[in-house]
């Protein structure tokens, strides 16, 4: 027989770590409105090779579809130093609740809409499995490659609720080509621009090249 545990060390065990705090989900998510073209703008994660290369990313893009069993189909484009575009096709499978996912094919078993306005911004929560370790992801997307301020903000409630830091975030720069705009549909590109860094099928996994330039640390001075 086990020995008993005193009360107060049972309660501590049975608390829950900040990453296993209850992650909200945006009320009456509506997939249709979500779809479309979005900027990753930002990250913060405990994720070790996020964090080494972080320094030195660019600004992906990724395209959102909305499948008819309620499950969503991602493209994202990772711009390369040389011009290029680097990408990875996905696909979300939908959960218990409208807005919370999973990607098993990428070790993402908890994907989560924390908040959006479809318009603007979305916030979304991923927690990953990969090798027996468990890491926390928060990203803010924007329909314009800068990051909009509520965003911002609610990002900035969020980091130490799911038991992450500002120093572990970074602003993300956007590609020349990414103009100020929103963009929906992929079809509106700049004239003389190339197309945007998303739509073709994937031929690789991302790699983020140490050459690449550096940008500014995280900041939630967002104007």
């Amino acid at each position: 027989m086990l020995p008993a545990l005193p009360v107060a060390a049972l309660l501590v065990l049975l608390q829950p770590s900040p990453g296993q705090a209850q992650v909200p989900i945006q009320a009456n998510f509506d997939p249709s409105k979500f779809q479309g073209l979005w900027y990753v703008v930002g990250a913060v994660s405990d994720d070790q090779g996020f964090q080494d290369a972080k320094d030195d990313m660019k600004m992906p893009m990724v395209s959102v579809t909305s499948l008819a069993n309620g499950d969503l189909a991602l493209k994202f484009g990772y711009p390369t130093p040389d011009g290029g575009c680097q990408k990875i096709q996905t696909t979300y499978t939908k959960g218990a609740a409208d807005g919370q996912f999973s990607s098993p094919a990428m070790g993402q078993t908890d994907i989560r809409v924390v908040s959006t306005d479809y318009d603007n911004f979305a916030l979304m929560y991923f927690e990953t499995q990969k090798a027996g370790e468990r890491n926390v992801w928060l990203q803010l997307y924007a329909r314009a490659p800068v990051p909009f301020p509520e965003g911002a903000q609610k990002m900035q409630e969020l980091v130490s609720q799911v038991g992450l830091n500002p120093g572990q975030g970074a602003l993300l720069p956007k590609s020349v080509y990414q103009r100020d705009v929103p963009v929906r549909d992929p079809g509106q590109v700049p004239v003389g621009a190339k197309p945007p860094c998303v739509w073709s099928p994937l031929q690789k996994a991302p790699h983020f090249s140490p050459q690449t330039p550096k940008h500014n640390k995280w900041s939630w001075k967002v104007s």
